[in-house]
């Protein structure tokens, strides 16, 4: 068989094993940590991502952590260097979501030095660094990492999980920088890809994220109904990071006992997880929810939290890391870039686009023709449609 067959086997086989994954992960978990300590070393290797594949979504990566470094280990002494670069951009990820964004880096680093440029392995480990960036609030720099990460798989039309996973993350730029109607293509086309192969998560994730546009945009009700819906969808298939997440949305959005209800359950998630950042905002709130009603030492104790985990998460030597990492910003693939640069002209545009619907929907009775801005609103529908339609032929 062919390398290019090959190939492409291995990434179908895959894809079918991530959706087993994602629909049935009770029934995959105990299966594949019988299998992490096989005699043959690739199916324990394998075994070891499967299982942090589905521990990550519950939120219990740690408990991997060893089984997953020791892999790592394993695969640096054999030379198996692409295996190596998976797992040390798992790795990468669990340091990530406790907030231990240095050594996160430095795993995705890692991960680049030992990967092939256009591999799974190197595209994840570049929206690895696309979530640092965001850490550090340099947006529009993320979405410059993030359209090489895409511009350099080539195989990503074929993966619906990274699909989803790219739409997301290019919302949260947009939102950023462009405010929440940009954002609102980008999720639409990540709760399409979502629904299209059953990755619950992300389809929860999504709806997380419409709820931030409505927040934004100043329709409370709105948002507090999608965080909601966000929360509950996130309980059902277990992804308890998206859980606090909701949670933590709902506690802004409310006053008072809801407020605190809300606040004090994302808390509680936060510390399960490990996730210092998740702790701070949750520490924040209380802090000032406390504060209003009165309870000033309360208040004081959450407060001093959220600055103590706040100066934990700063890491005065990370820009300087990301810096050094600068290769994502060097030239795209040739075959890559004018699809990458078409891409993000047909973004831009709908986001633009997007925002021009808003504002005629919001012109004041009397100064524009009812006839004329139901004609507007029409025409800009129809080409918003126009444009996510070569958005989705371009990735199909």
């Amino acid at each position: 068989m062919s390398s290019s067959k090959t190939t492409k086997r291995n990434q179908a086989d895959q894809v079918r094993w991530e959706r087993v994954l994602m629909r049935r992960p009770g029934w995959a978990l105990p299966r594949l940590r019988g299998l992490i300590h096989a005699a043959d070393p690739l199916v324990g290797r394998a075994a070891v991502q499967g299982a942090f594949f589905v521990l990550e979504r519950w939120g219990r990566a740690a408990e991997l952590q060893g089984e997953l470094q020791q892999a790592l280990s394993d695969a640096k002494s054999q030379r198996a260097l692409a295996e190596a670069a998976e797992l040390s951009e798992a790795l990468g990820r669990l340091h990530y979501q406790r907030g231990d964004y240095v050594q996160a880096c430095q795993a995705w680093a890692q991960t680049l030095d030992w990967a092939a440029d256009d591999s799974r392995a190197a595209c994840l480990a570049r929206i690895g660094l696309t979530h640092l960036c965001y850490a550090q609030g340099d947006w529009a720099r993320g979405g410059r990492v993030l359209d090489q990460a895409e511009a350099h798989y080539r195989r990503f039309a074929a993966d619906p999980y990274l699909h989803a996973k790219f739409a997301l993350n290019r919302a949260v730029s947009l939102r950023a920088t462009q405010g929440p109607q940009a954002a609102l293509p980008a999720l639409d086309e990540a709760l399409a890809a979502a629904r299209a192969v059953g990755h619950r998560d992300y389809e929860a994730e999504a709806t997380l994220h419409r709820g931030r546009c409505a927040r934004d945009s100043g329709d409370t009700a709105e948002a507090l109904q999608l965080a909601r819906q966000a929360q509950a969808l996130a309980q059902r298939c277990g992804y308890r990071w998206l859980q606090a997440h909701a949670l933590l949305l709902q506690a802004e959005l409310q006053e008072g006992d809801a407020a605190l209800a809300a606040a004090g359950a994302a808390l509680s998630l936060a510390e399960a997880l490990q996730s210092r950042s998740l702790q701070a905002g949750a520490h924040g709130r209380l802090a000032e929810l406390m504060q209003a009603q009165g309870e000033f030492g309360p208040s004081w104790y959450h407060a001093q939290q959220r600055q103590q985990l706040e100066a934990v998460l700063g890491h005065p030597e990370l820009p300087a890391m990301l810096e050094a990492l600068i290769r994502f910003d060097g030239e795209l693939p040739e075959a890559a870039a004018p699809g990458s640069e078409l891409a993000g002209l047909l973004r831009r545009a709908l986001g633009e686009l997007s925002g021009l619907a808003q504002h005629v929907r919001g012109l004041p009775a009397g100064e524009v023709n009812p006839a004329t801005q139901a004609e507007l609103l029409r025409t800009a529908t129809r080409v918003q449609h126009l444009l996510q339609q070569g958005l989705h032929q371009m990735a199909s």
